[in-house]
């Protein structure tokens, strides 16, 4: 036979397709003889990864994490001042988060989460059982940016307070709460700074600083050392709402000792007792006039400021000699100062300086008592 080109050419071919048929055919009784045995390795593999050893953030995480709530409400979006007030259309829905601090369901939280609070039989809280329960406002300070609600619960887990005095610089810690209202999740960071004065809604703060990631609907809940304890209530971030420009990894929380005294005095009042006051209302935004000092919008009808001689329309411009330049620097002053204790204010009325001596009394009980629907 004669041997061309042609020919040697289909006979590469043809055994060339046939080597693959071969290798496919092999192959697939491998796979097929052998797939449970693969199957088995896959599952050895799982069984062995799960018994690995916990970290200390996993540790930390299982302690603190039940002990962090949601907490969803509707607020008056107005510039009105009341608390529970019904008057105007405008509202929207908050979404923070909480923390229990005992098994029979008190959840400390932020006064921002629930300011103007339209209605109590809104405002829910939902658990880590995913159970979610009607709340009420036990009561709340505006000055510590703290509140504490409670569900009717039994047998809840809570967090355990640290000794926020004893952090230190650099130490490790956990944000637990709703950031963005989409359920509880943590982040993870150190102490960035210790007593950090800040300056927010009108009145000075002493914070702890920390670069864990915060996010809106964050506030309220907590920030837990690497064994789980409270150390702090994540409180604010800083961000194009504080500054000119927006950043990250400042994040801050109420230091726990701070949280621990005024719980302790919302539950057993309702407010929190023997703060100094003049006995006055002011005006806490400064454009509302050109001079600089405090405008006093109203005094309180008995009070120390009215017993001294102040009026309506004074404005205050020094305490015992420090300058008082904006709401803030009297709120700073007048923090420093005790019940009884006698102060010299100096005032402008009309043009000219008056001084009063003014003594401090205990701050009155406002009405704390939440508006129902009829």
């Amino acid at each position: 036979m004669k041997v061309t080109l042609k020919n040697i050419l289909i006979i590469f071919l043809v055994a060339l397709l046939g080597s693959g048929l071969g290798t496919f055919s092999v192959l697939s009784l491998y796979n097929k003889e052998h797939k449970s045995s693969l199957e088995s390795n896959v599952v050895v593999n799982e069984v062995e990864y799960t018994g690995i050893e916990k970290s200390d953030y996993t540790k930390a995480i299982e302690k603190a994490y039940d002990t962090v709530v949601e907490i969803t409400c509707t607020i008056r979006s107005s510039n009105s001042s009341g608390f529970f007030f019904f008057e105007g259309n405008s509202t929207s829905t908050s979404a923070g988060s909480g923390v229990i601090f005992s098994s029979d369901g008190y959840i400390v939280t932020n006064y921002h989460v629930i300011e103007g609070l339209v209605d109590e039989e809104t405002l829910e809280v939902k658990a880590y059982n995913g159970q979610t329960y009607g709340a009420k406002v036990i009561g709340y300070d505006s000055k510590t940016d703290l509140a504490v609600l409670k569900i009717e619960a039994n047998d809840l887990p809570y967090a355990s307070f640290a000794d926020s005095s004893q952090l230190m610089l650099g130490e490790d810690v956990i944000a637990i709460g709703n950031p963005l209202g989409l359920g509880v999740s943590c982040s993870n960071g150190i102490v960035s700074a210790l007593e950090k004065e800040i300056y927010i809604n009108n009145v000075y703060m002493t914070v702890i600083q920390t670069n864990a990631a915060v996010n809106a609907g964050n506030s309220g809940g907590g920030l837990f050392d690497i064994n789980g304890n409270l150390i702090g209530i994540v409180n604010a971030k800083k961000s194009a709402g504080m500054s000119s420009t927006s950043v990250e990894g400042m994040g801050y929380a109420i230091p726990a000792n701070t949280v621990t005294r005024i719980i302790n005095e919302l539950v057993t009042n309702g407010y929190v007792k023997d703060r100094a006051t003049i006995g006055i209302k002011v005006a806490t935004n400064s454009s509302y006039y050109s001079t600089d000092g405090v405008l006093v919008t109203e005094v309180i009808e008995g009070g120390s400021a009215e017993k001294a001689g102040l009026q309506a329309n004074d404005v205050i411009v020094s305490i015992d000699d420090t300058k008082v330049s904006s709401y803030a620097d009297l709120s700073k002053a007048l923090d420093s100062k005790s019940i009884g204790q006698t102060v010299n204010i100096e005032v402008l009325r009309d043009g000219n300086t008056m001084n009063f001596e003014v003594t401090l009394e205990s701050a009155e009980q406002l009405n704390r008592e939440p508006k129902r629907k009829n």
